[in-house]
């Protein structure tokens, strides 16, 4: 009985003093975990983002780099002023072609140096006021079609490697290195493989003549121009800002989301040696005429980017320096950086990049 009681003793459990010490210690661990948990959680969120915009920022000035690269390109011909055109009017005339690169003055807002240039439009987005946006023409890489045969005339059809990507109605470039001719398709046969330019074919704005300045030989290039228009737009769902890009005259498309501003200077070669001395935005003085325009040599680029999810608890009212351009963000709770580069425009210089 005495062994029984002495046992009751030693097993009787935790006092109240000892349980809630338990419980607080726990708490207090719990609470620690939980804290390193939240803060790891917001970091790999924050970290994330910021990646995120990073490689954005990449894709951002990869797809602005390559096609001003090739602004200007019309493969072998080295002058653009010697084609030749038997296309009727202004509508698509080597003049044009003279100037790869017209770009908008968002201020105005006006485009720089073709007045005719317009902003795309579309549903689903709006145009972001205040930033820049560019025009490139260059030649449409995916169309690869040669002359077959010899031209038994200067005003015959052309027998050529194929057809695909070629419609009626398309204006395109017969160039062989020494000399171009600028021509609209009124005929595509297919499987034949013959191209007709003839005149009065009910093409629009047509050719005044079908004699071309010589007879082109196997090898000479079928070339079909592109133009592309980049600008930022706001999506009009989330009110995320974008980069998009219009090719021709197809719907524009988007390319990078959270590309919040576009800033542009251009580099202009005012003492012929082919290198920029100073860098002037689209319509300032010493770049707003055609001739101004034909002594770009280079580009300088800033985009601000921000992250597509904002953090918590935090709020962005920082001031940021987009090219010379000073942008607040509006205080909200996105990160931003702001990236800059400089292009030369290697087709601008009287030389072709092959």
């Amino acid at each position: 009985m005495r062994h029984a009681y002495a046992m009751m003793r030693y097993t009787r459990g935790f006092s109240l003093v000892e349980m809630m010490v338990a419980v607080t210690i726990g708490l207090i661990i719990l609470a620690a975990v939980s804290g390193i948990f939240v803060t790891s959680k917001s970091t790999y969120n924050t970290t994330d983002s910021l990646a995120r915009l990073q490689e954005n920022a990449r894709f951002a000035v990869h797809y602005l780099q390559y096609p001003l690269r090739m602004a200007g390109y019309y493969g072998c011909l080295k002058d653009i002023r010697s084609v030749a055109s038997t296309v009727n009017g202004t509508t698509f005339s080597t003049a044009a072609l003279q100037i790869p690169i017209d770009a908008l003055k968002p201020s105005e807002p006006k485009w720089y140096p073709s007045t005719s240039t317009a902003l795309p439009t579309g549903t689903g987005w709006t145009y972001r006021s205040g930033t820049a946006a560019i025009l490139i023409r260059t030649t449409d890489p995916s169309l690869n079609i040669t002359i077959r045969e010899l031209m038994p005339s200067t005003s015959r059809e052309l027998k050529v490697t194929g057809v695909t990507g070629l419609s009626s109605g398309d204006i395109i470039m017969l160039a062989d290195c020494s000399s171009a001719d600028l021509l609209q398709l009124t005929a595509v046969q297919t499987p034949a493989n013959h191209l007709q330019h003839n005149t009065g074919a009910g093409t629009t704005p047509g050719n005044f003549t079908a004699e071309l300045q010589k007879q082109y030989d196997v090898g000479a290039k079928i070339i079909k121009f592109k133009s592309s228009t980049y600008f930022i737009a706001t999506r009009t769902l989330d009110g995320v800002p974008v980069l998009m890009r219009q090719d021709n005259t197809d719907p524009a498309v988007e390319l990078i989301e959270g590309v919040e501003d576009l800033q542009i200077r251009y580099g202009v070669d005012t003492d012929s040696d082919g290198v920029p001395n100073i860098y002037l935005k689209a319509g300032d003085a010493g770049l707003s005429t055609a001739t101004d325009w034909t002594k770009v040599r280079a580009v300088r680029i800033g985009l601000l980017m921000r992250t597509l999810i904002g953090k918590e608890e935090y709020t962005n009212s920082e001031t940021y320096l987009v090219l010379d351009k000073s942008i607040t963000a509006p205080g909200d709770r996105h990160h931003r950086r702001v990236f800059n580069f400089t292009l030369q425009l290697r087709n601008l210089n009287g030389e072709v990049a092959l």
